[in-house]
């Protein structure tokens, strides 16, 4: 139980740290909070209990907590005021973004089971294309991730994502299945994506994406180009999303937080 503007917020089950995770403590308290604000039990305008009642709530050090937070700030969820604290921030609602997360609530709205069938997984030494995404030396270890998306067993998507390799744990079938690239890149790194931009064009299905797909080569598709950086904006991956033309439009909302005026 924490202590916020006087109102006591349960934590639940799922709101224990695991210390033998993969997944850093920070990253784990991150989402812990992250799903309290976007759920509206932590409401913009609320201030967070101080970094020494995380710390001892939840099992961890300051310096965790202070990582957490720092974390929830770059994604505009918090923001710290000198000698008062750090509070909830109000929701941005000029940005787009989408997600492997959007695409599944997306074809439930409309009736269809979604799936998401992955296509390859494997360490490569990198390309030239990838290597310069990624600020790599060319040659350097990084994961490929190949994903198709489907809905209602109809390809709609093609997810193509690359990350940097620093760890040489096993790359898991189960854990890469339906994982959103930014928790991928937190198992199989020390690092956390904290930053993430994507870039919208328009395009045509080169041969192979478009066997995949099942449509015919040249067919328009809408192509999201997304990177994904770390506290320190250095790449940690990098990848795109090809979406047909004649099955899906993108449309990316961005929800208020509830009870925030």
């Amino acid at each position: 139980m924490i202590n916020v503007y006087g109102r006591q917020v349960q934590l639940l089950a799922g709101d224990k740290i695991d210390k033998n995770s993969f997944v850093p403590p920070y990253f784990q308290l991150a989402r812990i909070l992250e799903q309290k604000i976007l759920s509206g039990e932590l409401k913009a305008g609320d201030s967070l209990p101080s970094e020494t009642d995380l710390g001892k709530e939840y099992e961890i050090s300051r310096m965790t907590v202070r990582k957490c937070l720092s974390v929830l700030a770059e994604r505009g969820l918090v923001h710290a005021c000198q000698g008062r604290g750090t509070f909830v921030s109000r929701p941005a609602l000029d940005r787009a973004v989408f997600t492997l997360d959007e695409f599944h609530r997306e074809m439930q709205q409309r009736g269809l089971e979604p799936e998401a069938k992955l296509i390859a997984a494997r360490v490569l030494r990198a390309a030239p294309e990838v290597a310069a995404r990624l600020a790599l030396a060319e040659g350097g270890r990084v994961l490929h991730l190949c994903r198709l998306l489907l809905a209602g067993n109809v390809p709609i998507a093609l997810e193509r994502k690359y990350m940097r390799y620093n760890r040489g744990r096993p790359v898991l079938e189960n854990e890469l299945q339906y994982r959103a690239f930014s928790e991928v890149i937190a198992l199989h790194n020390e690092v956390l994506p904290v930053r993430s931009r994507m870039v919208l064009r328009a395009g045509t299905a080169a041969d192979g994406d478009a066997a995949l797909l099942q449509v015919p080569s040249g067919s328009p598709v809408l192509c999201v180009e997304q990177f994904l950086f770390a506290a320190d904006d250095s790449p940690v991956g990098w990848g795109f999303f090809v979406y047909r033309g004649d099955r899906y439009e993108l449309v990316s909302e961005v929800r208020p937080l509830t009870g925030g005026d």
